[in-house]
């Protein structure tokens, strides 16, 4: 009977401790929820409606003062540990060794769908996160600049960590944060990874067109350098690099691309580049504006300050603390008030190129005050902190190479100017009488050697005495430059025109040189002279005498004697002047 009675419970016993292990599984899924309720924070539930999740409002946050607490430590413990709600604009700073432990539970609905962590900024020294597994063991993912970005969980620009894909129940993660000296502010949030993608590929594009800017333009700058001679474009290319380099380190770029590799040197480019683009940019000022025409003092501060900057980091690297980084971040900050001042005292100045300077470097010079006031913990890091100085780089960059390169044209124009004054007349700007002289001698030998002719036009402004009689000096020396811009006109890239005496202009024209061609060309210098001009006084026209010849001339012994030529030419000039009928003659055709 008993044994009955014992066999005939026992489907009943089993169906009783498989609904009781249901129930406890249940309960246990319930607890991160129940957690969760009781700290007054909702449970993310990720859905096929949604591509990103802050976690602001859907975090909690807790600063372990030591750093020592493990995360199964920090788990048994949580009820006991004042967690409070992490909101949008939370901030705060670490003493040396702290660690932040950051709380939130998910729940996945969408198993189609793969869901990652990302914390959008850069520059954290570490960052772990926790999670069990559904067997109950721990998976932990690193990321950070205390370890080379390419043995992160997922190597990329920001910390990214996956997320557990399964659907039967809520998951708890921990994340551990450890940031000493700059006061930590971040937005965690939970993206789909095709969304995640999306995003990269956009910034990606973006950066990489600001960088490929920056190259082109340092590989312009450097060409300048070289070519003209001009060391601001090297200052600039050296700012512009320093600059870039920087931009890559803070927003990740360098870390990802230039040295995945290296965790010392990602976690202190940053530290190193941002006071040294000040360090650069200053100098590349007072380099261009030259402060010291305007004060000495403004000088002498241009140059110690850089020093002293330069002191302070190495002060920072070799014993990083907060006081010596607050002292970086304050020098910095005199660096950029000087370079105000310099630009201020320069633009005052009226120079044109001046103010392209001045135009490009305001917007890093503001945008370079967000940085500053982070480091300061007077604002949190979001868009404008991590973004503003890639835009004022971006606007920055082609306003400064316009100006230098504006300023560069006004230097090699005078330096132009002063060289030709070796081969230029002054005040026409035709060649001089010593150069004119070579080269009707090396025409002369040409022709001969080569059994051909060329042209000489000997012209003389006839009215040149009457335009100083009665409009003055001024006037008739503009009729001069009339006429020596006339000459140029008519002129072929291989002939020369000059100006031989006070009224007389010569054009040489390079055999080989037909006599009808040469007669051609006195004839229109002498009717474009009778046109009237704006540029002279009224009813005024230019009157010439043109006397042409073709060289070298065979019933003369001149030979190669370009000299002797010319004054056979001016005698026979000499005399046209006393025939006012006569405006052309034929010399020996």
């Amino acid at each position: 009977m008993s044994d009955f009675s014992w066999k005939g419970a026992m489907p009943g016993t089993r169906r009783a401790r498989g609904l009781a292990v249901w129930v406890a599984l249940f309960f246990l899924s319930l607890l991160p929820i129940a957690h969760a309720m009781a700290a007054g924070v909702p449970t993310v539930v990720l859905d096929d409606t949604q591509n990103s999740v802050p976690l602001a409002q859907r975090s909690v946050y807790w600063v372990d003062p030591t750093g020592q607490r493990t995360v199964q430590e920090v788990e048994a413990q949580q009820q006991d540990l004042p967690f409070a709600l992490r909101d949008a604009d939370h901030r705060l700073t670490l003493s040396d060794g702290a660690a932040l432990w950051v709380r939130f539970d998910v729940q996945v609905r969408d198993d189609h769908a793969l869901w990652e962590l990302e914390l959008a900024r850069s520059g954290t020294d570490r960052i772990s996160v926790y999670h069990r597994l559904a067997d109950g063991r721990w998976k932990a993912q690193h990321a950070g600049d205390r370890i080379a970005v390419r043995d992160w969980a997922f190597p990329d620009r920001y910390p990214v960590f996956s997320l557990d894909p399964r659907t039967d129940a809520a998951v708890t993660y921990w994340v551990q944060i450890e940031h000493a000296r700059v006061p930590f502010s971040g937005t965690l949030q939970v993206h789909k990874h095709s969304t995640l993608r999306e995003l990269r590929i956009h910034q990606q594009f973006l950066l990489g067109a600001y960088f490929g800017m920056a190259l082109l333009l340092t590989a312009t700058a450097v060409a300048n350098a070289l070519v003209f001679r001009d060391t601001s474009f090297a200052a600039y290319a050296v700012y512009t690099t320093v600059l870039g380099l920087a931009l890559a380190a803070s927003l990740g770029v360098a870390g990802q691309f230039l040295w995945p590799g290296s965790a010392r040197w990602n976690g202190l480019a940053e530290f190193i580049l941002m006071p040294m683009t000040a360090v650069c940019g200053l100098l590349f000022v007072r380099h261009v504006v030259q402060p010291r025409r305007i004060g000495r003092w403004l000088d002498r501060a241009a140059l110690g300050t850089p020093a002293l900057l330069t002191a302070l980091i190495l002060w920072d690297v070799v014993s990083p603390t907060t006081a010596s980084l607050k002292a970086v971040t304050a020098v910095s900050t005199l660096t950029m008030v000087l370079v105000y001042a310099m630009l201020w005292t320069a633009w005052r100045t009226g120079d044109r190129w001046v103010r392209w300077i001045a135009l490009g470097m305001l917007p890093m010079l503001l945008a370079g005050a967000l940085p500053v006031m982070r480091n300061f913990g007077l604002i949190s890091s979001g868009f404008l902190s991590q973004y503003s100085m890639v835009i004022a780089a971006a606007i920055e960059a082609p306003l400064l190479i316009y100006g230098l390169l504006q300023r560069s044209s006004l230097q090699h124009e005078a330096q132009a100017r002063a060289r030709a004054l070796a081969m230029t007349e002054p005040l026409t700007g035709l060649t001089n009488r010593h150069n004119f002289m070579l080269r009707l001698h090396e025409s002369l030998v040409r022709a001969q050697r080569y059994q051909q002719h060329a042209a000489l036009l000997l012209i003389s402004l006839d009215n040149h005495d009457w335009f100083a009689e009665h409009h003055g000096r001024e006037e008739a020396d503009r009729a001069l430059v009339i006429t020596g811009s006339l000459l140029r006109t008519v002129a072929r890239d291989v002939d020369t025109a000059s100006r031989v005496d006070d009224s007389t202009l010569a054009l040489l024209m390079e055999g080989p040189v037909r006599d009808a061609q040469a007669l051609s060309v006195a004839t229109s210098i002498v009717a474009s002279g009778l046109r009237p001009s704006l540029q002279l006084p009224v009813g005024a026209t230019l009157k010439f005498k043109i006397v042409v010849a073709l060289l070298p001339d065979s019933t003369q012994d001149m030979q190669q004697d370009a000299q002797a030529h010319l004054d056979w030419m001016r005698q026979a000039l000499d005399a046209l002047r006393k025939v006012p009928r006569k405006a052309i003659v034929k010399m020996n055709f």
